[in-house]
């Protein structure tokens, strides 16, 4: 057996697979991939009922082994990376008392810390406060699976889905979920059970497999973002995180407010032209660029070069998933996304550029950040390209 294999095998670690009755063919076969772990199949237990994602994780948790002192969680509809069960369990060994996730996706605040740690060659990422836990492959330790078991009753009242209501108990314990860079589980192509559908593809922000390099050093954990470059529908959310409340701004708003409402304008304008965009998709390539520029402004430089892969499955990431939630944008990107990517690349360096002869932008004061809106209002009210 190779070292990964034995290292896999000897941790203690338990493992169910949340299911519907629908799927239990594909979680068998998941399953029967992480024999190591003598993995469940764990099936909604009120298939009959409305569909709840928390009344089934709540299940997959009660599942957790007798010994174990860690347990894993996995939905039904994910691809995990050939060498999963060796990268958890070096994992655990290295941070036994953190929850662990697996996945960020790509639309997502999480998503966009994933991306920011990526380029600068971290392994791990803190999950951002105020976003749902990612919870398509979660490794928790047993006190935590223990906490959540006590306040989530085996049959929930409660519709919050299985990720708010984990968010919000590690979060009232003051738990912190690291993100593994780059994720190690990818979204599969099915549709949603409980309605996401709604929100487009569903994919990692930085999905490797990693089969080629094995199982390495986790190497070093990127310190919590405070300025995240939140790609949606199009547009640029730019959240601020920081001691409070993350809150939200515009692309324009934030340069205005920082002192640099004209320092790209005339590469990011060269940059658009050459792709000579239609009529009504000039703002969604200006996005594009800015979305990498602000990311390389905010990114510290990495101590050892990050591979070009590395960066380029990053920014096509902030190109797909910053268009999936609309199908007229994902339609138009898909067909052209390596000439945005390269346009991303562009706008990566110059930010890389700007912060390396004028520094990081200095921070809001808490007085202005208490005025602008909380980024929580990004899902209800997001800015579109058909508004300035």
């Amino acid at each position: 057996m190779s070292a990964d294999g034995a290292a896999a095998t000897t941790a203690v670690i338990s493992a169910a697979v949340m299911t519907h009755p629908r799927r239990l063919e594909a979680a068998a076969r998941l399953a029967a991939s992480l024999p190591q772990w003598r993995t469940a199949v764990v099936p909604d237990p009120s298939p009959g009922a409305e569909p709840s994602a928390l009344r089934t994780a709540r299940a997959a948790w009660a599942a957790v082994g007798k010994d174990a002192g860690h347990h894993v969680v996995i939905q039904d509809d994910v691809v995990l990376s050939r060498d999963f069960a060796a990268h958890v369990a070096r994992a655990v060994r290295e941070f036994p008392d953190t929850p662990l996730a697996w996945y960020a996706n790509w639309n997502s605040w999480n998503g966009a810390a994933t991306r920011a740690a990526a380029l600068q060659g971290a392994s791990w990422v803190p999950a951002v406060p105020g976003e749902w836990t990612p919870s398509l492959a979660l490794v928790l330790p047993r006190e935590d699976v223990e906490a959540l078991l006590d306040v989530v009753p085996e049959h929930p009242a409660e519709r919050h889905p299985d990720d708010a209501v984990l968010a919000r108990e590690l979060a009232r314990r003051g738990r912190q979920v690291l993100i593994s860079v780059p994720n190690r589980v990818e979204h599969a192509d099915q549709d949603s059970l409980v309605g996401n559908d709604v929100y487009g593809p569903r994919r990692a922000a930085c999905f490797a497999d990693g089969a080629a390099a094995g199982v390495g050093p986790s190497g070093t954990v990127a310190d919590p973002p405070h300025v995240l470059v939140h790609l949606f529908k199009g547009r640029i959310h730019v959240v601020l995180g920081g001691a409070g409340t993350p809150r939200r701004m515009s692309r324009t708003g934030y340069l205005r407010a920082v002192g640099l409402g004209e320092r790209g304008q005339r590469r990011c304008g060269d940059a658009v032209a050459a792709l000579r965009a239609p009529a009504g998709l000039g703002l969604l390539c200006e996005e594009l660029w800015y979305a990498s520029y602000l990311m390389a402004l905010h990114t510290p430089t990495p101590r050892e070069p990050v591979s070009g892969d590395h960066v380029r499955r990053c920014l096509r990431s902030l190109v797909l998933g910053g268009t999936a939630d609309r199908a007229d944008l994902r339609g138009w990107a898909l067909g052209r996304v390596e000439q945005l990517v390269g346009l991303a690349e562009k706008g990566l360096r110059a930010g890389f550029h700007d912060r390396a002869v004028h520094g990081r932008p200095a921070p809001l004061g808490p007085e202005r950040l208490a005025g602008l809106p909380r980024a929580s209002t990004i899902w209800t009210h997001p800015l579109t390209l058909e508004e300035r």
